[in-house]
């Protein structure tokens, strides 16, 4: 599944790690559709907390990666294979990074998590209209209940599941290939945290329904002090994506399909350290 997002996972994990310090949540969104099943990670962000500042950084799923057990994959591959543990130490064994605080959300709860803040603005261009609502009938089909489709685009107000869908879309060989949806993941995410920071009641009423919806590492005591001071003073994160153009090769790796090739797992190690500190 494409986006798993979410989102407002994103806000609450930036309101309990305000600190001095640099805090690293790797957020985790799984392609699984059923229950008690473990797709591929179609969502690896790192979130950065320092002080007042807050960076999300989107680490490409098909990157070309050593996993410890199964030899060379996707990135993605990585939960699948071994859950939070293996794509955690997969990407610290391969770029040099100390990641290991992460929540993990799923297709069954992205949608969720969006409709508990009453929907979300974004901007939907006309050109993705079509796309949209094939995988809003593929969620309708999934879930044995009737969606609504999208009737128009532009500045518009969605659904859970209109967002979802929005978030999902890849097509090879067209402006919404892979790349884009980071792109797209990254906007519903800032969409809810805006939603969020600019209707503060409804945040912290939800806040216990929305822990309710994600799987964590993390201690609720830790949001829970946290969250309305981050809701008052925390500005919107800054978004950014690994790896840039410059550090890998598009390459098709037989049994594997087309993934991002390093070039230099040194160069790429620092540059990814350098985003997350």
């Amino acid at each position: 599944m494409k986006i798993k997002t979410l989102l407002l996972m994103v806000l609450l994990s930036l309101s309990g790690m305000a600190t001095l310090y640099a805090q690293q949540i790797l957020l985790i969104g799984s392609d699984s559709r059923e229950n008690n099943t473990r797709g591929n990670a179609d969502l690896i962000m790192v979130i950065t907390v320092k002080n007042k500042e807050v960076k999300l950084t989107s680490i490409l799923r098909d990157t070309y990666v050593y996993i410890k057990g199964y030899g060379n994959q996707k990135l993605n591959a990585a939960y699948r294979l071994g859950g939070r543990e293996l794509l955690i130490s997969t990407i610290n064994a391969n770029f040099k990074t100390k990641l290991v605080s992460s929540i993990v959300t799923d297709f069954n709860n992205t949608a969720r998590v969006i409709d508990s803040f009453g929907g979300i603005t974004i901007n939907i261009d006309k050109g993705i209209h079509q796309y949209v609502n094939r995988y809003i009938a593929e969620q309708s089909y999934l879930k044995g209940v009737p969606l609504l489709p999208l009737t128009r685009t532009g500045v518009i107000k969605v659904t859970g599941d209109q967002a979802l869908a929005y978030a999902r879309v890849r097509v090879a060989g067209t402006c919404y290939d892979d790349h884009a949806r980071v792109e797209r993941q990254k906007n519903i995410t800032k969409a809810v945290i805006s939603y969020a920071v600019k209707n503060k009641s409804v945040a912290l009423k939800n806040i216990s329904d929305l822990w309710s919806m994600i799987d964590t590492d993390i201690h609720l005591k830790d949001y829970m002090k946290t969250f309305s001071t981050f809701l008052n003073k925390q500005h919107l994160p800054r978004s950014q994506v690994f790896p840039a153009g410059n550090l890998y090769s598009n390459e098709r790796i037989n049994g594997v399909g087309l993934v991002l090739k390093i070039k230099n797992f040194k160069s790429a190690a620092y540059r990814l350290n350098d985003m997350i500190k």
